[in-house]
Formats: C-alpha cells, sequence, structure tokens
C-alpha cells in the first residue's frame, strides 16, 4: 500500500487530498484506499506500482540529499498517491453519510453547530471530487509518458495503444474533445482496438493490411516497436489515415455514450449532457433522451467519414467497383449450363 509507511495515513491523506481529516482513523479507509490502488494498477500497470511501492517501502524514500534516481522515485510515489487518495475518500465519503449500527443506519450531528448539507450540495462535492481524481489521473499520465518511465512504456495497456491507428489522447481529440485526457484514452482502448478490428478492417478490405503496415512503419520511431512489419512506402496512405483516425474516435465515443457513466466520461462531454437536459427538464427521460441523439448525431457523423473512405478506396482501385453482371459469352458457343 502507498500509506501508512510510518502509520500516518490519515495525514498522508489530508496532504493529498486536502480534504480529509488528519484525526480520522486509516484503519476505516484501508479497504477504500486498497480499491483505489487495483483500478490504478489496471490503468498503468502493476510494474509502474511496484516501483512506486518498493521506493516507498525502502529507505531512500524522502531522503536528505537524494540522488537524480531517488527524486524521480519520489515523484513517481506522489503522483500515484493523488489520484488514489482523491478516488478512496470519494468512495469512502460515499458510504460514511450515515453510521451503521445494530439498530440500523442512523445521522448523527450536533444540532446547534452542525447541520446536514441539502442534496445539491453533495452532488456539487461528489463532482468536485469525482472531477480531480480524473485530472490528477490524467496528470499521472502524462507525466509517465514525460518522464518516459521504462515500466509505464512497457505497459500492457500502452503497447496495445501503439498498434491502433489512434494511438494517443491528441489523435483522439483531433477528432472528438476529451479534454486531452489520457485517463480516457485508457478507459475506452478496448472499443478502440474493436472499432479498428471490425468495422475499419471490414471497411478497407484488403487495404487494411497495407495501411496498418503504413501507420506503423511512420510510427516506428514513437515506440511502436513492430519494424518486422513489410515497408510501405506510398504517402497516398496518409489521406486514408487520417479519414480513419476521424472515423475511430466517433464510433468509440458511441460506445462510450452508451456504456459509460457520467463519471467516466469527459467533463466536458458531461457538461454538454447537462446544458442540453437543462433544457428539456432536468429528469431521467430527458437525459435518455439526450443520450440518444449524442448517439445519432455521432453515428451520422461517421457515417460521412465512411463515405469519404469509399471514394479513396475507389479512386485508388477504379475497378474495384465494377461488378460483371452477365457473362462474356461467344455466339458460337453452341452450349450452355443450368
Amino acid at each position: 500500500m502507498l500509506f501508512n509507511k510510518a502509520n500516518n495515513g490519515a495525514v498522508e491523506l489530508r496532504d493529498r487530498t486536502g480534504s480529509y481529516y488528519a484525526n480520522n482513523k486509516f484503519d476505516r479507509i484501508v479497504t477504500d484506499v486498497m480499491l483505489a490502488e487495483q483500478a490504478m494498477i489496471k490503468l498503468v500497470g502493476q510494474d509502474v506500482y511496484d516501483r512506486a511501492h518498493d521506493h516507498y517501502m525502502g529507505n531512500d524514500y524522502q531522503t536528505t540529499n537524494p540522488t537524480a534516481a531517488q527524486k524521480i522515485n519520489d515523484q513517481l510515489v506522489l503522483m500515484m498517491q493523488i489520484p488514489i487518495g482523491y478516488r478512496a475518500t470519494y468512495n469512502y465519503y460515499q458510504s460514511n453519510i450515515v453510521s451503521h449500527e445494530d439498530a440500523g443506519r442512523k445521522l448523527k450531528l450536533d444540532p446547534e453547530n452542525e447541520k446536514v448539507p441539502w442534496e445539491w450540495m453533495l452532488d456539487r462535492d461528489d463532482r468536485a471530487q469525482v472531477s480531480k481524481g480524473n485530472k490528477t489521473t490524467d496528470m499521472l499520465i502524462s507525466w509517465l509518458e514525460e518522464k518516459r518511465i521504462p515500466e509505464w512504456l512497457e505497459s500492457q495497456n500502452r503497447k496495445i495503444a501503439r498498434k491502433l491507428f489512434v494511438w494517443n489522447e491528441e489523435i483522439f481529440q483531433d477528432a472528438y474533445p476529451i479534454d486531452q485526457s489520457p485517463r480516457f484514452f485508457y478507459t475506452t482502448l478496448a472499443w478502440n482496438k474493436e472499432v479498428q478490428e471490425r468495422e475499419i478492417k471490414k471497411a478497407l478490405g484488403n487495404k487494411y493490411t497495407d495501411l496498418l503496415a503504413y501507420h506503423m512503419e511512420s510510427n516506428e520511431g514513437s515506440g511502436s516497436g513492430l519494424a518486422s512489419i513489410p515497408s510501405v512506402n506510398n504517402a497516398e496512405f496518409e489521406d486514408l489515415l487520417k479519414l480513419v483516425q476521424k472515423a475511430i474516435p466517433l464510433l468509440v465515443m458511441v460506445k462510450a455514450v452508451k456504456r459509460l457513466s457520467l463519471q467516466v466520461l469527459p467533463e466536458g462531454v458531461v457538461q454538454q449532457f447537462m446544458s442540453e437536459t437543462e433544457g428539456r427538464g432536468a429528469s431521467q427521460a430527458a437525459l435518455l433522451e439526450v443520450i440518444k441523439y449524442q448517439v445519432k448525431r455521432l453515428e451520422d457523423d461517421a457515417s460521412d467519414i465512411f463515405d469519404d473512405v469509399k471514394l479513396w478506396l475507389q479512386q485508388a482501385d477504379p475497378s474495384s467497383g465494377d461488378f460483371q453482371l452477365l457473362p462474356n459469352n461467344d455466339e458460337t458457343d453452341k452450349f450452355f449450363r443450368t
């Protein structure tokens, strides 16, 4: 665990989040911290977590005169602790609104000095906690990428991403705004891969392999590690690649809007949903209507791009659109087949 090394876990959580009480008993939030760490491991990889954990538990953590390597590891621990702390405390707050006793759930407070917050206050606080957790996770992944941490560069999620046409959040952002969020990009990585290997592969036909080879060769300098793919030196594929990189994020967002909760979606997308929902009346039915509208719009935009892909394919191979409706018969032939 990345907290409570010297039995000061509550103080560490307060310092990392600014909202957790330092005099709280850390034992009560241990489960939430463990769950938050598991979620982070799935995102950045076990090796990244192990490096941070080994340094945190070792003797070189926060020494007086750290070396350059120790400074990087100290920073890694901090960058990991902050989003884990926000996720853990948020989950803890959700289950700590009422006390759980033998006689049932109760609400305890000092009526002369304390008041129960309104529902809108709790909702606003929840949104703030989730937002900080998401943004600090973005900060962590961006830092791992910037510092070229080897354990991150070799992580499973990053390796999978480097094999895709849309391999980072910047390319995704060019097609659909996601607040430049690497957290969201890696959260939807499986759908990104699914769209490429199903919809895109089906649309491109035998050009798919050539485009993939062209993309990997041009992307080799970014660490794709796929130099074994045959060389394809055809600049015409650049136009096709750009079209594909516009279509994939739209189709990924179709799946994300349908399947993910608003807490996971980028803040800009959520604000757009909320503004449209308020215009139609803040209700569950209105939210579902807005989601259906957004999905339909995304699908239409993707369909327009696929039309451009078809035009590219036809220009690249004009004969591909010709179909032989009748056989080429010779009038001297005196036979037929049934």
